[in-house]
């Protein structure tokens, strides 16, 4: 059960490194008049985009507040990914009627229909004491997805601060 329950939080870990930097590429696109009266009146925000990734891109994470048993600090590295992940219609949105008394403002998320990846690959994802892998990187896992992930229609995720 532990083991399976790791797996998923490194599966987890992985594809938001992955998906994550999407929101790093936008681009800002002048609207003309008739789009604009279409945006009038909703509420959030559309994002749509492609995200390509060339040899050498490296995605690095560590937890400076984990209390590791030998009091080394780890970082979880996806080296080299290349290839390129497509969302539409990826929604954002402030509610203020979350929780159980409906008063909690969230951010929701309304996650798109599909994912579309193109060959997108990684040499490996590594547990590692450095940020970038070297000799005494500890190689988990692979990743090489081709193809559509489908969601089932209008899935949310609501993120709510707890204290």
């Amino acid at each position: 059960m532990m083991k399976n329950i790791c797996i998923t939080k490194i599966l987890s870990t992985a594809v938001l490194a992955l998906v994550f930097p999407l929101a790093g590429k936008a681009e800002l696109a002048a609207l003309n008049d008739e789009q604009m009266a279409e945006a009038s009146g909703q509420s959030g925000l559309t994002i749509s985009a492609r995200v390509e990734l060339d040899d050498g891109s490296r995605v690095s994470y560590t937890n400076t507040a984990a209390d590791y048993a030998d009091n080394n600090e780890y970082w979880l590295v996806v080296d080299n990914i290349t290839g390129a992940v497509e969302i539409q219609d990826l929604k954002l949105d402030l509610i203020g009627d979350f929780g159980p008394a409906g008063d909690t403002g969230a951010l929701q998320w309304t996650l798109p229909e599909e994912i579309v990846f193109d060959d997108l690959k990684t040499d490996g994802i590594y547990m590692s004491t450095d940020k970038e892998v070297n000799a005494g990187s500890r190689f988990l896992m692979a990743v090489e997805v081709d193809g559509t992930l489908q969601l089932p229609a209008s899935t949310t995720m609501t993120i709510f601060a707890t204290e």
